[in-house]
């Protein structure tokens, strides 16, 4: 009996020993600001991650640790980051909704972010402070399947896409427009935006349609030029989708 005994707690140390040697702790340093940027082609205020919108896409393996070093550079707002869909096992304090499970970082402050991703799979990150989501703070979070684990499909590579919605009008404007008395409606969006780029009052499609809207025209490093995904014939492609829209609701069809 205590041989057994002896054998099962061998057994589970060596097994805890395992994960731990194989799950790895992967860090980062992040500076929140506005920023002028052109996600439709209109120039405007958009919030971004060390100079870059979307925010970087963060991959890891499931079981790994994220460190998220955030700084705070927005003169007078505070912020947050929502991990949308990990599920925070024992560090619900940095799952990022302000004032219900973390207070705001505010301007000038520095807060760490510290979690594991326990589960594979495609997730976003998001501002969870007012309407800031709307103003374009969010970005790609993947999780690769475990050491020793395999997707349930196979295919030869992958795109990962996030659809947002774009208004011109300041993401101020339409928090102080959806939370008045009598409501206001901010009506449709003027773009919508696939990893951060659209095109507003141009048509990628004007040549083939019956449209007065313009054909647009783009040298390629334009900020709202369109994103090419390359593929190769006879192979499989897996997309990870993500929408990370404010007030639409989206259907994807590929045609």
């Amino acid at each position: 009996m205590v041989y057994r005994d002896c054998l099962i707690l061998i057994t589970c140390f060596s097994f805890l020993i395992q994960l731990c040697l194989a799950a790895e702790t992967r860090y980062f340093k992040w500076e929140v600001e506005y920023m002028y940027w052109s996600p439709d082609c209109m120039e405007g205020a958009v919030m971004g991650i060390n100079g870059q919108f979307p925010g970087p896409t963060i991959r890891a393996v499931a079981g790994d640790i994220i460190v998220v070093n955030l700084k705070n550079k927005l003169h007078t707002e505070g912020v947050v980051i929502h991990w949308h869909g990990i599920r925070q096992l024992g560090t619900p304090w940095v799952d990022g909704t302000a004032s219900i499970s973390q207070c705001a970082i505010n301007p000038g402050e520095t807060f760490v972010y510290r979690y594991k991703v326990d589960k594979a799979g495609t997730y976003f990150y998001h501002a969870h402070f007012g309407m800031q989501r709307s103003a374009g703070l969010y970005g790609s979070l993947i999780v690769e399947v475990g050491e020793g684990e395999k997707e349930p499909f196979h295919y030869d590579g992958e795109f990962s896409l996030l659809l947002s919605d774009w208004w011109h009008m300041s993401s101020h404007e339409q928090e102080l427009a959806i939370s008045s008395k009598p409501f206001r409606w901010i009506g449709d969006p003027q773009s919508l935006l696939i990893n951060g780029r659209g095109q507003y009052n141009c048509s990628l499609a004007a040549h083939v349609t019956n449209t007065l809207t313009p054909q647009c025209q783009f040298i390629g490093n334009e900020q709202c030029a369109r994103q090419i995904l390359h593929v190769q014939p006879n192979q499989t492609y897996r997309l990870r989708l993500a929408s990370t829209t404010a007030l639409v609701s989206l259907n994807l069809q590929i045609g």
